[in-house]
């Protein structure tokens, strides 16, 4: 049975524009914790909660600074990440394309950044 996926405004119940639909859709495997992310082109804001942070949080372009403003008012005290003024890594419907490699290990699991970007030749098996 096909499903899809609809995300809103927290604030206005606003649809997104059908690219940052495809952005916040390719954002949910996303396993990183209190941070914000800019889903573009519509210029959305996510909050990935979880935790006693709660569930993610969506922001249109125009509630972005109720959304920061409310989780700073009531998880500021617990947790420093809710706190960060930005700027904050991109999203876009064709990729990560603003991580660095430190964001895209942390993306991928936590994997050492080292390991994954190296081109150190592997030697014959034994």
């Amino acid at each position: 049975m096909p499903i899809r996926l609809v995300f809103r405004c927290d604030y206005c119940d606003v649809p997104p524009d059908r690219d940052t639909q495809r952005t916040l859709e390719a954002q949910l495997p996303d396993r990183r914790f209190g941070r914000y992310l800019d889903a573009q082109p519509g210029n959305w804001l996510i909050f990935n909660g979880g935790g006693p942070l709660g569930a993610r949080r969506y922001a249109c372009d125009v509630h972005r600074a109720t959304l920061t403003a409310d989780l700073r008012a009531h998880y500021g005290t617990i947790c420093r990440l809710v706190c960060d003024d930005g700027p904050y890594p991109e999203l876009w419907p064709n990729g990560f394309s603003s991580l660095d490699e430190r964001e895209l290990a942390d993306l991928l699991g936590g994997a050492d950044a080292a390991g994954l970007t190296s081109s150190r030749a592997r030697g014959p098996r034994a």
